[in-house]
């Protein structure tokens, strides 16, 4: 199904909508706006042992929790690759599996296939928007230098790992991937939130830049070159508000990369694109 088109004009009348909602009802209205409907859940399969722990975080100045999700079949401590999970605004390292059921999508994928099996690893970014912030805060440091190390001494195989990500963290997993290409197999995003211009970033989400040199800086579309060398997915909504980008991105990855089905910003819509996802991660 070929995406709708919004012209650039339309997208910027978008983000001041945006504003408008937020200015008379806050966040939490604008969160419904973007509902989408609602799937069936998966069919009830036995996920493989979860575990979760924390640490204290020198990169974050803070403590952080974790959750790794093992494939049915694999006990704790398997020498298994890694899928970094990078959660969404105002959402933790829980979100993945109390939310979207990743560990569902991932008893389902290995429910009878012979693909290599993958281990996902959740880790708390606050809404750093994924990248290192003036106050010191640098979730990116902490993947790299914290979360990565203790999932190497608890067996798993670190050396390079795929990253999957929704919304927020749909955008920090590609800004990973052109930060830290020799780390990255893969990238699994889902509806990616990559705002036009700092200007628009700042109507709807005054927290996701320090201001415009960040956002500059911290550019996905603007440093698009440095994915060219890693396989990506992306997955959005057909009235998701964030579609221009990712149009824009179906325009610079290779092609067959992006994929637009109906649906909003949503976590139903997340939830019913996690399998495919995750079958990306593993081919």
């Amino acid at each position: 199904m070929s995406p709708a088109r919004y012209s650039r004009r339309q997208f910027l009348l978008a983000g001041g909508a945006t504003t408008a909602v937020l200015a008379v009802g806050g966040i939490g209205l604008w969160r419904e706006l973007l509902r989408g409907t609602s799937p069936p859940k998966y069919p009830h399969l036995k996920p493989g042992p979860l575990v979760s722990g924390s640490f204290h975080s020198k990169y974050r100045h803070q403590e952080v929790g974790w959750t790794i999700s093992y494939p049915p079949g694999h006990a704790i401590g398997s020498a298994l690759p890694v899928s970094l999970v990078l959660h969404c605004y105002d959402a933790n390292h829980e979100t993945a599996f109390n939310a979207l059921y990743l560990q569902d999508a991932q008893a389902q994928l290995v429910n009878g296939h012979p693909i290599p099996p993958i281990v996902l690893a959740a880790v708390d970014g606050g809404n750093t928007y994924w990248h290192r912030r003036t106050d010191g805060d640098d979730p990116v440091g902490m993947l790299v230098h914290e979360f990565l190390p203790l999932l190497h001494r608890r067996g798993l195989v670190t050396e390079r790992v795929d990253v999957l990500g929704w919304s927020m963290g749909g955008y920090g997993a590609l800004l990973f991937g052109e930060t830290h290409p020799h780390l990255v197999k893969r990238i699994a995003a889902e509806s990616p939130a990559i705002w036009p211009s700092y200007w628009a970033s700042q109507g709807a989400n005054p927290t996701a830049f320090d201001s415009a040199t960040d956002w500059q800086d911290n550019s996905v579309l603007g440093h698009i070159r440095d994915l060219m060398n890693i396989p990506v997915r992306v997955d959005c909504g057909e009235s998701d508000p964030f579609l221009f980008a990712s149009q824009d991105l179906a325009r610079l990855l290779p092609a067959g990369s992006v994929h637009f089905e109906p649906g909003g910003h949503s976590e139903p819509f997340w939830e019913a694109r996690g399998r495919a996802q995750l079958r990306f991660l593993t081919t």
